[in-house]
């Protein structure tokens, strides 16, 4: 059974040369992956893909409940909530990497894939190519050379290549540099206070040419995909953590808890409060 945090905590990767000091692990899940503390919701600072080879339970992640089901790949973005819920030992290979480690030499051009929390059903052929790109990641890091980290940034490459073919990123694209840029700074300042012009200044650009480019590789606005990302971030923390939605609000930079209801209802079609109790199963 797991439990919901008064609020939830952020896990880094050690620093440490088996990690390259911080920036990458690899391993078997149930040495890496669900410990004493992965049955509360938490989230992490860097990406998580899991290939999940056996065992049953559930793994939550941000407000959906998905049953195991190997063979099952997860994808967990920096900032998702996500824990697990074992009724059997899960079994399988966790990867660990910063997201900036992706930007040095031999990385992908496109970075990250453009969805979360992707959950994938790989065909037994798909599975064994994925553990072949595994088995060459395991074998570099125990190489510590000068071309030790191109080598892993081109092996994942690979690796996000392979999920690409499993579910095409509809957003994915040789142009989609700046609207993944702005997403991920979104993603990490996510607040009801953060604006286009902000941003803009942030990564460098006008406001024109910010709303002009995303608009183009994102389909939507900026100021919509800020609005998106403050309500996901709301809807995290009444799902899975025990925080007052007065505590939320303040979190996510409303002066007014009463605002924060008005805008989460306008959002998404429910009070915070009735979002919260549908989401725990309890009748109005």
């Amino acid at each position: 059974m797991s439990v919901r945090p008064a609020a939830p905590p952020t896990h880094r990767i050690n620093v440490s040369p088996a990690s390259l000091d911080g920036d990458f692990l690899i391993g078997p899940l149930e040495t890496l992956g669900p410990g004493p503390w992965a049955g509360r919701p938490h989230r992490h600072d860097f990406v998580e893909l899991v290939l999940v080879t056996g065992g049953a339970g559930f793994h939550h992640i941000d407000t959906e409940s998905i049953a195991i089901a190997a063979p099952q790949l997860f994808l967990i973005a920096p900032g998702q909530l996500h824990h697990w819920e074992e009724t059997a030992p899960v079994t399988g290979t966790i990867v660990l990497f910063g997201e900036d480690f992706l930007t040095g030499e031999g990385g992908p051009e496109a970075g990250l894939p453009g969805w979360t929390n992707a959950r994938l059903r790989p065909t037994d052929a798909q599975r064994r190519r994925l553990e072949r790109v595994f088995a060459e990641l395991r074998a570099e890091l125990a190489l510590p050379d000068a071309l030790q980290a191109r080598a892993i940034r081109t092996l994942l490459s690979l690796l996000l290549l392979q999920l690409r073919r499993l579910a095409p990123d509809p957003t994915a694209g040789p142009s989609r540099g700046l609207s993944a840029a702005f997403e991920r700074l979104v993603r990490e300042r996510a607040s009801a206070t953060l604006t286009v012009a902000e941003c803009a200044k942030a990564l460098g650009i006008t406001p024109g040419h910010l709303a002009e480019t995303v608009g183009q590789q994102a389909g939507r606005s900026p100021g919509e995909l800020i609005r998106a990302e403050v309500v996901r971030e709301a809807q995290r923390l009444l799902a899975r953590t025990e925080l007052s939605c007065a505590q939320i609000a303040a979190r996510l930079g409303f002066d007014d808890a009463s605002y924060f209801s008005r805008f989460f209802r306008r959002e998404c079609g429910l009070t915070p409060t009735a979002f919260r109790r549908a989401q725990l199963g309890i009748a109005a």
